[in-house]
């Protein structure tokens, strides 16, 4: 499954570097953040199966260093969908440092990697922290974009997952 992702996106990529427009790499940096909303699938942060999966809302914020590099500070809330009997609802905080690397294919749409890597922390219940990654491909179309791939949250079996998300740019 993962051999056929990556061909797709090997062929959507390869598609639209046809399109690109030569562009000199210039140093003009400015402010860059977004708010975004996404899910991620069943995992086991620490060991422990969560049996469900998260939905999460987030900001990042940070410098668009030119067309080509943003650099930034993440962090979302993460609730996870379902919870156990007597338990109540379930949260966790992550934070980590986000890289995305654009390709200006036009003024309008960019596709991007994105590599976020920092902490996860369970707040209720109380589940400790762990190191969190992200890594995947994203496309940027005017002020919106959608970013999927995969997240590590914990260690063990199961604790590399899918996400998908989708947001805003300021």
């Amino acid at each position: 499954m993962k051999k056929i992702f990556l061909l797709l996106l090997l062929i959507g990529y390869t598609a639209t570097i046809g399109q690109a427009q030569q562009r000199k790499w210039e140093w003009t940096p400015k402010y860059a953040g977004d708010i975004h909303a996404g899910y991620g699938t069943t995992s086991k942060p620490n060991g422990a199966n969560s049996y469900t999966g998260r939905a999460l809302l987030g900001t990042l914020q940070g410098a668009s260093l030119n067309d080509y590099l943003q650099v930034g500070i993440g962090v979302d809330a993460i609730m996870y969908t379902h919870y156990y009997k007597g338990q109540g609802l379930r949260f966790a905080l992550t934070t980590y440092a986000d890289f995305r690397g654009y390709y200006p294919v036009t003024e309008k749409f960019s596709p991007f990697i994105d590599l976020g890597l920092g902490a996860y922390v369970g707040l209720k219940p109380s589940g400790g922290s762990s190191f969190y990654c992200q890594f995947g491909p994203g496309i940027k179309y005017k002020k919106w974009f959608l970013s999927m791939g995969l997240q590590h949250i914990g260690k063990g079996k199961g604790s590399s997952t899918f996400y998908a998300a989708t947001g805003f740019n300021f």
